[in-house]
């Protein structure tokens, strides 16, 4: 302790204040400690896709608090992405998964970020996983996570999109060990039954059902189609599939199946039902 006689101050030196932000665990309370996501605190978290639904749930699991962080997705940042994406005007031109991994850095100084400038990870950043999020809408690496799925000791899997006309109803599809099915497999149960079921007809596009008209060319010289959708829709959409995903990994009892949601705004209201995969507990799609 050091002691000033206040009376011994020139009252001509200039004083300045130097705010002073104690963070310590020992005096410190998360505010989101009691919410969904704080599951993700301390996990290492794989996101595979950075567009739409990616960047946004890149963010969300690093504010959570997630300990490390691998990026995957090949592609690079046009104007264009910015009406929605996670990015900012001075990231045009640069790949997705540097920028974003530039952003998530600048969020936490504690995350250990990895970006992956391809499709799918190396190897090597499998090891240690504890959750892969499939945002990339790809078959390709659907069949990949199948396949992953019947491995000993994997990680939780979770595959998660939206649709394509509003961008208003999410999907999220969860596969957990030990279950040997991977999110493909999940989702494509899960159609099926959906699909019979009157009661979830909004939720029927999710699974092809809509023409593929609703896909837009949104530039001059665009060669890929995209989807309709705002940033307020696609980050409220990632914002309650990262939380149900949350639920899952603080389960006390392993759950796979696939989740449907939909935002206020949209067309059919505030939804969300569940359809529990083969051989979890029975349940049935309810609204």
């Amino acid at each position: 302790m050091i002691e000033i006689d206040p009376t011994a101050i020139d009252p001509d030196i200039p004083v300045e204040w130097l705010p002073v932000s104690d963070q310590r665990p020992e005096v410190t309370t998360r505010r989101d400690s009691s919410r969904p996501v704080s599951s993700f605190a301390g996990k290492a978290v794989h996101v595979w896709g950075c567009g739409g639904l990616g960047s946004w749930i890149a963010e969300f699991v690093v504010r959570a608090g997630a300990s490390t962080v691998v990026l995957c997705d090949p592609g690079r940042i046009t104007g264009g992405l910015l009406v929605r994406q996670n990015f900012v005007e001075t990231d045009v031109g640069e790949s997705k998964v540097e920028a974003l991994a530039a952003r998530l850095r600048a969020i936490s100084d504690d995350v250990k970020v990895t970006p992956r400038d391809a499709q799918l990870p190396k190897a090597s950043d499998l090891n240690g996983a504890d959750v892969i999020i499939d945002a990339t809408i790809s078959v390709a690496v659907g069949r990949t996570l199948d396949a992953y799925a019947k491995t000993v000791a994997r990680p939780v899997l979770a595959q998660m999109a939206c649709d394509v006309r509003t961008g208003t109803l999410g999907i999220l599809s969860v596969s957990m060990p030990p279950d040997t099915s991977g999110c493909l497999t999940i989702d494509q149960q899960a159609g099926t039954a959906i699909k019979a079921d009157a009661a979830l007809e909004v939720f029927h596009e999710l699974w092809g059902t809509e023409a593929d008209s609703d896909e837009i060319i949104p530039t001059r010289g665009c060669s890929v189609p995209t989807f309709h959708g705002s940033a307020a829709d696609l980050s409220g959409v990632a914002a309650s599939l990262i939380s149900l995903l949350g639920t899952h990994l603080s389960s006390n009892k392993p759950l796979s199946g696939t989740h449907l949601i939909s935002l206020p705004h949209g067309e059919a209201g505030p939804r969300r039902s569940f359809v529990a995969a083969a051989g979890n507990e029975p349940s049935s799609p309810r609204a």
